[in-house]
């Protein structure tokens, strides 16, 4: 009997680094494997690709130009646009792929190589942030563009969700949970020198809340100096996220914090980095899901998020968690200090988290109703 070719998927994702976006997929295409092929399509020089290399991916590579301020990207813009689109649409020839997957809700390349494709290819769009914080001159074109010429598009939240209009091919399907633990479940035992420490896991990005938490936290520390803080992510490579790292040390050298607030890069480990702290704080102004927060539900690590957009959907607020209101520094500073006095709830908050999120994010509603998408796009 001859074997059955599985049909092969080509990812199509912007990520210059190691991102949420992009280990949130790698999570959902690895369950899905053998019965489908994926193959990743990433910017030129990105360093995720050591990482789905290892994950056993084909990693192709295309010279994606991003919309930004700059007038050479402006004027690079369109006609790179058209250019990747063919060779996205002459990669998927090559590769025998039937089905493109933008990770990207603003990469448009898909959409030009299903019409170089006389819309023979498939586009599945997968929304990745709020597109309610974008400007909205350029988010409702892409939003018209993704409800007319994808064939799905999936939403990681309701929130997500709310921004499009109504229709059968626009979906919810969450980010699935994180592989296997690694570590046992953490204990978080009171520490030897009495500190409390604080963690905040997220690259180096205006609007990912460092300058938000490191307000509230200062505040915090004033009543409480058993906290610790420690800032862990990367800067992608880019010089505006070095030079906003590079803001906040400085703001932290100012107020004498240095033996309190610490900053470290990126971490290859996230669940050692989550399970060593005993609070995990994401204050992002906007947020459409969240791995980080998912994350910390499910290794067990107490949470306070800020209400940004998908973290309230991922835990029940002072049951598993808390969430604070978005962009308020006192309630951020009253609710750190809050759970850093009380051990008790915050290993309730760790058993009802843990527990939440594997009953919430089961496969049957995360990578599961991902293959079954696939398969209706695919007519099998």
């Amino acid at each position: 009997m001859p074997t059955l070719i599985p049909p092969t998927i080509l990812v199509v994702d912007n990520s210059r680094a190691v991102t949420g976006a992009l280990n949130a997929m790698r999570h959902a295409t690895g369950p899905l494997r053998p019965g489908l092929a994926f193959e990743y399509v990433l910017p030129t020089g990105s360093t995720g690709r050591a990482v789905l290399e290892a994950d056993g991916y084909c990693v192709h590579e295309l010279p994606f130009v991003e919309i930004s301020r700059r007038k050479a990207d402006l004027l690079r813009y369109v006609p790179v646009l058209l250019l990747n689109g063919w060779r996205l649409r002459q990669l998927a020839r090559q590769r025998g792929a039937q089905v493109i997957h933008l990770n990207d809700f603003y990469n448009l390349t898909g959409y030009v190589a299903k019409a170089l494709s006389l819309g023979k290819l498939r586009v599945v769009t997968h929304v990745r942030f709020l597109p309610q914080s974008l400007p909205q001159p350029l988010a409702r074109p892409w939003r018209w563009l993704a409800e007319h010429w994808a064939d799905r598009v999936v939403c990681v939240s309701e929130a997500v969700r709310r921004y499009f209009g109504v229709g059968e091919q626009v979906v919810v399907i969450y980010d699935p949970l994180p592989g296997a633990e690694r570590y046992p479940a953490a204990a978080h035992p009171a520490r030897p020198d009495g500190t409390v420490q604080c963690l905040y896991l997220s690259n180096y990005i205006q609007g990912k809340g460092q300058d938000l938490v490191l307000a509230a936290f200062e505040q915090a520390y004033a009543r409480d100096q058993r906290l610790r803080l420690l800032f862990v992510g990367g800067d992608m490579g880019m010089a505006k996220n070095r030079q906003f790292r590079e803001q906040l040390e400085a703001r932290v050298r100012a107020g004498g914090l240095q033996e309190v607030i610490r900053f470290a890069g990126f971490a290859a480990d996230v669940e050692q980095a989550i399970k060593e702290a005993d609070v995990l704080l994401n204050f992002s102004e906007s947020e459409s899901f969240s791995l980080t927060c998912l994350d910390a539900l499910y290794y067990g690590t107490p949470l306070i998020a800020s209400d940004c957009g998908g973290p309230a959907e991922l835990f029940e607020n002072g049951r598993s968690g808390l969430l604070v209101p978005n962009r308020d520094v006192a309630a951020m500073s009253t609710a750190i200090t809050q759970l850093a006095a009380d051990a008790e709830l915050r290993e309730q908050f760790a058993a009802a988290g843990r527990a939440y999120v594997r009953q919430k994010f089961a496969p049957a509603n995360t990578y599961e109703k991902l293959g079954a998408l696939y398969d209706a796009v695919l007519g099998r």
